[in-house]
């Protein structure tokens, strides 16, 4: 066969691919948009998508705060916001600008009883200005919402076009930010969707290229450390960069963009591709330094690595194609890509690797004594180590997992509105200014289902019944800024009666009635039908509280629920809780299933392969062991840390499981091979541990070294996958080195791998 031909037509072939590729990728774009995190198929996702479109979305706002260390009531201070308003409302896509300098209130006229409108702040004048912020503070419904406790921070409210696309978030982002700068306040926070997408955006462009950058050299130094040959490098960073140029090509292919989970792909596709390179090159050289000819040798390594190094792929594939199991889409995007690069990594390294090594020449490589190799001595001591001390490190081994499973029942499932920015971080330093100056930034909404057809949301003893949920709401669950039906009538009847003590449901239906005929009047039914949708006998309570975590929320939705049952009349209606942040939650509520799920497929689908592969029970159970051991030590660091158990990290399990098990399918490949030519165990383990030990802890270390590079980030959820992942792997490889022989000695009875050895009898191990 004509090696060289074939293998330049391959090399044709991947060229052409990654032109094409090359193209689609500078289409590529970046997106985040966290609706899509939320349940797929979920009930509360179809009922909260239902519930927006009746009333309005709850996201579809910036909200820009204004401090002032003296206070917000300054006549030049509110003539400058008031004409910052002007140029807020100018602006592209903006709907309405909601700001106290535009506010009305309605007063009675003493003389002729009738209520009219005028201005809630009237700063031309100082005792006026006085006068209406005394009014402000007496009735208290605007504090949390426009003005803070203190009366030093005002906050505007800009409402633009719902589903607002990523270009035109970008535009509106910018565009109130330079209105904001314009006016040179003295304290300025800007928060709300368009906003946060566009921050997460640009982290996540600067990320990418740190990563990948910071992957690339890692790799390089970890490469030339372990093979001290420019040949050992730029041929497996060639192969994993094209693998990454090709997923990349797929994904847009695909319509796909880069959200905040396939952020880390490109460093996933870099450290698991690596492994393929690493072991194929490793047995090359090998085979060179004993003398064999450069195609025989890729032959003797391809046909030997081949086998497992597919399986290796498959299980980590495997790994992270169990992510389908969850129920959110991006979680799931992310199992598929990355599933599918893996493959594409495995292809290159069976295509470009074998064609790169036929048309080089063959590498100049030294011949090092066996006796003096550094890692034939090292894998050596380690293994004659571990044979004698096989009861300490079976102690070791058990004390450690008794500690995790002890750390592991205190891993608790909670999290965050902006869970995945660290403290420090800017975006959440204006999340928490208007959690301490107003009523928070978590929306919380509340749909009221009226149980017939013939009730009203303005019937008495509807209002009254919800005005007992509005009170305990405020009172006891910690709401703020709350917008409901029975709240508008007792705003509007305190207004027009102009005393405080009419700050209550009128006695009688009709006087309700006339309220509700009078807000119609006042702004031609556009408040009510924000909160009121009567064709289908639907309303909504509107308010802010503080992110207080999900585990929180659970405790005080499970209290507000005793109260409706045992406090409320339930005849007149049922209650929902609904909303962007409730969505939120009950996705990590669903986490510990979709995770559970996902790792028994995994273990399920893993034992079958290595079932097959060894057609022996006791083997399975002696592969999967040192790999389930390192998931438990990372979930008993997780409880003793205080790590929560969420959306970023839930998915740390399946993958690394998948990526650590690697390792043992090489280790036990090769077992085989020893077992099949009639070695004894005790020296085929020998063999086998010093043979694919420096494989095995060269690619850990790569592995290890690239997961790292993501505690860079500035993305909580990114930084734990990059930590977590990196000790996962690298007690897994400290299970296969020092665990998984001792399992062998101890279990290995009759078993089908026995049978390989063919009856034949040899010498045991050599002194």
């Amino acid at each position: 066969m004509n090696y060289r031909l074939l293998a330049k037509r391959v090399l044709l072939g991947i060229v052409g691919i990654t032109i094409l590729c090359g193209f689609l990728i500078s289409g590529l774009g970046f997106d985040y948009n966290f609706e899509n995190f939320f349940p797929s198929g979920d009930t509360e996702t179809d009922f909260f998508q239902s519930y927006r479109h009746d009333f309005e979305t709850d996201n579809d706002f910036i909200i820009i705060g204004i401090k002032d260390d003296r206070s917000i009531f300054q006549a030049s201070l509110l003539d400058r916001i008031d004409e910052m308003v002007d140029s807020l409302e100018a602006m592209p896509n903006v709907v309405e600008v909601a700001s106290p300098t535009r506010f009305k209130d309605v007063v009675v006229d003493p003389l002729t009883g009738r209520p009219f409108e005028k201005d809630l702040l009237r700063w031309s004048s100082t005792d006026l200005l006085s006068k209406d912020s005394a009014t402000v503070f007496r009735h208290g419904e605007m504090l949390g919402t426009f003005f803070s406790e203190d009366g030093k921070s005002i906050a505007i409210q800009v409402k633009h076009d719902e589903f607002l696309s990523k270009s035109g978030c970008d535009s509106l982002a910018e565009n109130s930010q330079r209105v904001v700068d314009h006016f040179n306040f003295k304290e300025t926070h800007l928060v709300g969707r368009s906003i946060g997408q566009v921050y997460y955006v640009d982290m996540m462009q600067r990320e990418l290229v740190v990563f990948i950058s910071i992957s690339i050299l890692l790799i390089i130094l970890f490469l030339f450390i372990a093979f001290r040959s420019w040949w050992g490098i730029w041929v497996p960073v060639t192969v994993v960069l094209l693998s990454v140029i090709w997923i990349l090509g797929i994904m847009k292919l695909c319509g796909k963009d880069i959200d905040l989970m396939l952020m880390v792909l490109p460093t996933i596709i870099f450290v698991v591709g690596m492994s393929d390179v690493v072991h194929v090159l490793t047995k090359y050289f090998d085979e060179l330094r004993s003398g064999k000819e450069k195609i025989e040798s890729i032959k003797i390594a391809f046909k030997e690595i081949g086998m497992a190094t597919f399986l290796t792929s498959l299980t980590t594939a495997v790994g992270f194609l169990t992510l389908l199991t969850s129920s959110i889409i991006p979680i799931q995007e992310f199992g598929i890509y990355t599933a599918i690069g893996v493959f594409v990594a495995f292809i290159l390294a069976y295509s470009l690797l074998p064609a790169v090594l036929v048309l080089s020449k063959k590498p100049k490589l030294s011949k090092e004594d066996r006796k003096s190799h550094f890692w034939t001595n090292q894998m050596r001591s380690w293994f004659v180590f571990t044979m004698r001390k096989r009861k300490l490190l079976l102690g070791f081994f058990g004390v450690l997992l008794v500690f995790s499973l002890i750390g592991m029942s205190k891993v608790k499932v909670n999290n965050f509105i902006l869970e995945d920015l660290k403290d420090s971080d800017h975006l959440k330093k204006e999340f928490v200014f208007f959690e301490n100056e107003f009523s928070g930034a978590r929306p919380f909404e509340m749909a009221i289902i009226l149980k017939s057809d013939t009730l009203s949301v303005f019937d008495r003893e509807v209002l009254l019944e919800l005005d007992k949920l509005d009170n305990y709401l405020a009172d006891t669950y910690g709401a703020g800024a709350l917008i409901s039906p029975s709240r508008i009538i007792k705003l509007t009847n305190r207004t027009i009666k102009g005393s405080e003590r009419f700050n209550v449901i009128p006695r009688k239906q009709k006087d309700i009635d006339k309220l509700v005929k009078l807000i119609n009047r006042q702004d031609d039914g556009k408040l009510l039908s924000l909160f009121i949708n009567e064709e289908k006998g639907i309303s909504r309570i509107n308010g802010k509280v503080n992110d207080l975590g999900a585990n929180e929320f659970s405790r005080l939705n499970a209290n507000m629920e005793a109260f409706i049952e045992k406090e409320l009349n339930n005849q007149y209606f049922s209650l929902r809780q609904t909303g962007t942040a409730r969505l939120i939650d009950l996705n990590n509520a669903y986490l510990a299933k979709d995770m559970t799920v996902g790792l028994l497929i995994a273990f399920l689908l893993i034992a079958l392969i290595v079932g097959i592969m060894f057609k022996d029970l006791k083997m399975v159970l002696i592969c999967l062991i040192p790999n389930f051991f390192p998931l438990i030590l990372i979930a008993g660091i997780m409880g003793f840390a205080g790590i929560y158990l969420k959306v970023s990290t839930s998915i740390i399990f399946t993958i690394a499981f998948g990526i650590a098990v690697d390792d043992t399918i090489h280790f036990m490949s090769k077992l085989r091979l020893q077992l099949a030519k009639g070695s004894s165990i005790i020296y085929a383990v020998k063999r086998t541990y010093i043979t694919t030990g420096k494989a095995i802890v060269v690619t850990s270390i790569i592995l290890c070294g690239g997961f790292l590079t993501l505690i860079w980030s500035d993305f909580l959820g990114t930084f734990y996958i990059g930590l977590l992942i990196s000790l996962t792997l690298l007690f897994a490889v400290i299970a296969d080195l020092f665990l998984l022989p001792v399992l062998l000695m101890i279990f290995f009875k009759n078993s089908s791998m026995k049978k390989l050895q063919k009856n034949k009898r040899v010498a045991e191990i050599a002194t």
